[in-house]
């Protein structure tokens, strides 16, 4: 009787054993199903991505196409790079040397803490439009000449005021440099000048020239302490 019941309390255990460990473990099948599952699920959302990235990147080619085509001719597309290659070998290296010398003067003056106010550039545009008004021309007809728009004049025009705050200050004509200058060029005086007026137009043309040279030998200066490292040869 003994041995039955221990063959009853084995048996009973190892029912209990059984229910205890059957829920912890999955038929092989099983796994495969869940894993093939996951791999489907990851292949979707990998295939969705890229599907979203093309399409983002066709809208992109189709709203920004001016950044990269610059014109189509019968569907053959001529792109801006070309465009900018052939400009850079008809005039890229004056085109540099320019942008060049405009950081330069910019750099010193903000060493020197001279600022250039959007006053000070209109009152040099305004001088500008008023000397092509007396030639029988206007601004809007010399920027479109030289393929430049009021921006990129107001751009120059920032660096020369720079400029002449910078050197423009030691410009002075003596009397004796007025008189010469009048004396030699007395026959060229228009009719109706009076000699006061044509001595102002001396010293302001005199002044002009002052300003030209010290000009130069100021860019050259920055010019040669600069240190200056080109990329591209042109």
């Amino acid at each position: 009787m003994a041995v039955k019941a221990k063959t009853k309390t084995i048996s009973r255990t190892a029912r209990k054993t059984s229910s205890v460990l059957a829920p912890k473990t999955q038929p092989l099948a099983l796994k495969t199903n869940n894993l093939n599952l996951s791999l489907i699920l990851k292949h979707k959302k990998i295939s969705g991505g890229i599907a979203i990235a093309i399409v983002v990147v066709i809208l992109l080619a189709v709203l920004f196409k001016s950044i990269f085509i610059a014109a189509m001719v019968n569907g053959e597309p001529i792109s801006r790079l070309s465009v900018v290659t052939a400009l850079e070998k008809q005039g890229g290296k004056a085109m540099l040397d320019s942008l060049i010398t405009k950081t330069l003067v910019l750099q010193e003056a903000k060493k020197r803490n001279i600022t250039v106010t959007q006053s000070d550039i209109d009152a040099e545009v305004k001088k500008i439009t008023a000397n092509l008004q007396a030639q029988g021309s206007t601004l809007d007809q010399a920027l479109a000449s030289q393929g430049m728009t009021k921006a990129d004049l107001n751009d120059e025009v920032e660096v020369q005021v720079a400029v002449n705050k910078m050197v423009g200050t030691d410009v002075t004509v003596t009397n004796q440099e007025i008189d010469a200058f009048v004396a030699a060029n007395k026959s060229q005086m228009t009719e109706g000048t009076t000699d006061a007026q044509f001595r102002e137009e001396a010293t302001a043309q005199l002044k002009q020239q002052k300003l030209q040279t010290n000009t130069q030998a100021f860019l050259k200066s920055l010019q040669d302490k600069a240190k200056v490292l080109r990329f591209v040869s042109y």
